[in-house]
């Protein structure tokens, strides 16, 4: 075969794979794209059904009870657990009407 052959069909199979490279980079960024639009939407979904979360408390330091009479140290423990439940209970509410849920009976006091 003559040197022209050669060198034609070289340049074709050359230009043939700089298309084909070109057309495969274009399809995967045109998919990384189309993912990141999907990973906007899913973050603008996330972020409007999320609030500001509420100010920490105060810490909590603890005193020594050492002298402390024990009857009033029951009586403070079973006073802030129920604050606690009670905070829980509220904040589970809160939680569960923002996202369109269901309540339960108990947490809305009804039962």
């Amino acid at each position: 075969m003559p040197l022209w052959f050669w060198i034609l069909l070289w340049v074709a199979l050359c230009a043939l794979a700089i298309i084909f490279m070109a057309l495969l980079g274009w399809r995967i960024f045109r998919q990384f794209m189309r993912t990141l639009h999907e990973f906007e939407t899913a973050a603008n979904r996330l972020g409007s059904g999320l609030q500001a979360e509420p100010p920490l408390a105060e810490p909590h330091h603890p005193r020594p009870a050492i002298f402390a009479d024990p009857a009033a140290l029951k009586q403070e423990y079973a006073v802030g657990k129920e604050q606690r439940r009670e905070e829980r209970r509220q904040r589970r509410v809160a939680r569960r009407e923002a996202r369109g849920q269901r309540q339960s009976l108990r947490d809305l006091r009804l039962s």
